[in-house]
């Protein structure tokens, strides 16, 4: 079989690096299209591929600087970088290219786009290298060449690699930052996002499973200490607000499910708020079906029929969406508190207003399809005091959150910070 007729395509090369200490698996792509050579142009920009440098015919040929003191290392700066010299503290993000001495394709590249990131002190590199990005600075780019005693020793990797084979490398030293601390995570140092963003993976995954199992109560419980890790942790980048913000919209997401399993809708609002805020809720018909139920369930029924109309313009003919339609306007209708609007505030509680409070609470008490009804504003003293009186004969509260006033079936409990509503006029 001739080999040149027949070619294996690789994900990607093989790393030296890894072949020399955690070992490096091959991985054949199964989406490779292979193309004629004869039909690539011969001036092919070698940027495309993100290769750094130019191989070099004549390793002799090279006027460089020694890094360290037998000369192992040495030196051409190509970019000028800047910023502090690198430590054990640092974790370097690099990418290369390494090239073989008059040889015209690289050994082994790492791109720019997806870097190599290494903490220094693990020793994780090569010493050849190691020596290399230790001398460097953020954004420099340099040419090494490296002696075998740093790099594959006297016997090389046959026959791949000869033995006392010197190379090149062409280092790019993209970032630096201080290797966040082990132990308990401290929310006000730089660079910790990594360890939060890890963490709070975890705990998605531990609460989506707490749902499946319907431990409701204990699913809110995590997905609600992610959003506090979040929240707390200090970024670095654009990247990382990138990252921090999917994570959020995961969360809450979850957590107006949860809410709306639980039966607290006042929760699952302020969850949709923040999905709003994050410009993530009017384009989600499953978001906004949850907020309508959950403005539904606490006697928002103008809003709640905002939502599912938007939300069967993005998915018309949702048996579900119609279902929830069909339920709001049912459940609006049967809660019409038309005697008590517009009434002159300065009346007395006469027995038509009683009549009309005892069969609104009556109603409210055996509507299984809400928990929480808004009273119209402006009633006096004696009217909100009747109905306070009304609801404690029923086993009912009365609560006042932001000077509105509701019928509630459970008591509020006023150190919650879930206490919002939704009032955006989209």
């Amino acid at each position: 079989m001739n080999s040149s007729t027949y070619k294996l395509p690789l994900d990607n090369g093989l790393n030296l690096t890894e072949v020399l200490t955690t070992g490096s698996i091959l991985k054949i792509n199964e989406i490779y299209e292979d193309v004629d050579e004869q039909l690539e142009p011969e001036n092919k920009d070698r940027n495309t591929f993100e290769y750094l440098g130019q191989p070099v015919k004549s390793f002799q040929e090279l006027k460089l600087n020694p890094v360290d003191e037998k000369g192992f290392v040495k030196k051409r700066i190509i970019e000028e970088g800047g910023g502090l010299p690198l430590s054990d503290e640092n974790t370097a993000s690099i990418a290369y290219t390494s090239y073989w001495e008059n040889e015209t394709e690289p050994f082994d590249l790492v791109k720019i786009s997806k870097p190599l990131v290494v903490d220094l002190k693990d020793n994780s590199l090569l010493p050849g290298i190691q020596l290399a990005v230790r001398s460097m600075l953020v954004g420099e780019l340099s040419l090494f060449l490296l002696s075998h005693e740093v790099m594959y020793g006297e016997m090389g990797i046959p026959p791949r690699i000869k033995p006392k084979a010197e190379c090149i490398f062409y280092i790019k030293l993209i970032k630096s930052i201080i290797t966040p601390k082990q132990g308990p995570i401290n929310f006000s140092e730089p660079n910790m996002f990594p360890r939060v963003n890890h963490e709070v993976n975890l705990l998605y995954s531990s609460g989506v499973t707490l749902h499946k199992t319907k431990n409701y109560m204990a699913a809110v419980q995590v997905f609600r200490k992610g959003v506090s890790m979040l929240h707390k942790c200090r970024l670095v980048d654009e990247k990382e607000e990138k990252i921090q913000e999917k994570l959020l919209i995961k969360l809450y997401v979850n957590l107006a499910i949860c809410y709306n399993k639980l039966n607290k809708p006042l929760q699952a609002c302020t969850a949709c708020n923040e999905l709003n805020r994050l410009n993530s809720l009017w384009n989600n018909s499953k978001m906004l079906f949850q907020n309508a139920k959950a403005l539904r369930m606490i006697g928002q029924f103008n809003e709640a029929e905002k939502k599912l109309k938007r939300a069967l313009k993005l998915v018309p003919n949702n048996e579900e969406l119609q279902m929830e339609l069909e339920l709001l306007l049912k459940t609006r209708d049967s809660c019409k508190q038309i005697s008590l609007i517009g009434r002159d505030t300065l009346e007395p509680v006469n027995d038509n207003f009683k009549r009309e409070v005892d069969a609104l609470i009556i109603n409210f008490k055996n509507n299984v399809n809400i928990c929480k009804l808004t009273l119209p504003s402006g009633l006096n003293s004696d009217e909100k005091a009747y109905v306070k009186d009304a609801c404690i004969r029923e086993n009912l509260f009365f609560n006042e959150i932001q000077k509105n006033y509701f019928l509630d079936k459970d008591e509020v409990n006023e150190k919650e910070d879930s206490l919002l509503i939704s009032t955006d006029n989209q």
